[in-house]
């Protein structure tokens, strides 16, 4: 089952909880995310 929760976090945005903090940091993690998966897909490309 996390496998199936990981998948969905990939595509979906953060939600605003009512905590500044935890959203700015949920969006620096997805942001580290799609640039870890752009990178990624690139290597595999080449």
């Amino acid at each position: 089952m996390s496998t199936e929760t990981a998948d969905a976090d990939d595509t979906a945005r953060p939600t605003f909880r009512g905590c500044v903090f935890c959203y700015s940091a949920e969006w620096a993690y997805y942001g580290a995310k799609k640039a870890v998966g752009k990178v990624s897909g690139s290597q595999s490309s080449q």
